[in-house]
């Protein structure tokens, strides 16, 4: 399993009070999963009283989508930096493997925040920043996707179901292995390596090696 994160350090108690009850229920479902999070325990790890979150949140749905909503924005800001690390004549699927990468990082970087970004029944999918920040999410992945694909590869494929099934591929391999699903039944100890592979699979043979320094030490064993 990949060690706990340590606890994160909460915004300063004067800082802005919304901010401090992310920062609050990103650190207990870190620490202690999803099980452990309410209102009420949110309200006391940021050292608040018990009706303080409903002034900035109306249920803990609206609290759990802004917690998803940092989470895809975190995600596109690792995507943006992966794909702008690749070298110019790269080949055209590079970009999309560096997001790949920077996809399943985030995944393992954060896997209690990154199981609720997926979790629609416990969400507000309506509330402003989960709409926005999920679909700005998507629309990158299309927008690499359509880049590759004037660049050659693919081309004939519509781009917005050839996104979707990139993001499927990746997303399951990242959640199989935070649950532990993966590794003993494929036999391999290593989520680089199986990150490898399933680029190959997806992306072809020319897709540029690489690895994710991020997930170096969440390792399996077989």
């Amino acid at each position: 399993m990949p060690a706990r994160p340590p606890r994160r350090r909460l915004p300063a108690p004067d800082g802005p009070l919304a901010e401090r009850l992310v920062a609050a229920a990103d650190d207990i479902l870190e620490q202690d999963g999803l099980a452990a999070l309410s209102m009420r325990e949110v309200a006391r790890r940021a050292g608040v009283t018990h009706g303080a979150p409903l002034r900035h949140y109306r249920s803990f749905a609206a609290l759990l989508s802004e917690v998803a909503a940092a989470g895809f924005r975190e995600l596109a800001h690792a995507v943006d930096e992966g794909a702008a690390a690749v070298p110019s004549g790269s080949p055209s699927t590079a970009r999309l493997a560096a997001a790949a990468r920077a996809y399943v990082a985030c995944a393992v970087k954060r896997p209690g925040r990154f199981g609720v970004m997926f979790r629609p029944e416990l969400l507000d999918v309506e509330h402003p920043a989960f709409v926005r920040d999920a679909t700005h999410a998507f629309e990158q992945l299309v927008r690499l996707v359509r880049a590759a694909q004037d660049a050659g590869w693919r081309p004939d494929t519509d781009t917005r179901r050839l996104a979707g099934s990139l993001w499927a591929g990746v997303h399951g391999l990242a959640t199989l292995w935070i649950d532990a699903s993966y590794a003993a039944v494929v036999r391999v100890s290593s989520l680089d390596d199986a990150l490898e592979d399933q680029l190959r699979f997806l992306l072809g043979a020319d897709a540029a090696p690489g690895r994710a320094p991020t997930t170096a030490n969440h390792e399996r064993e077989e």
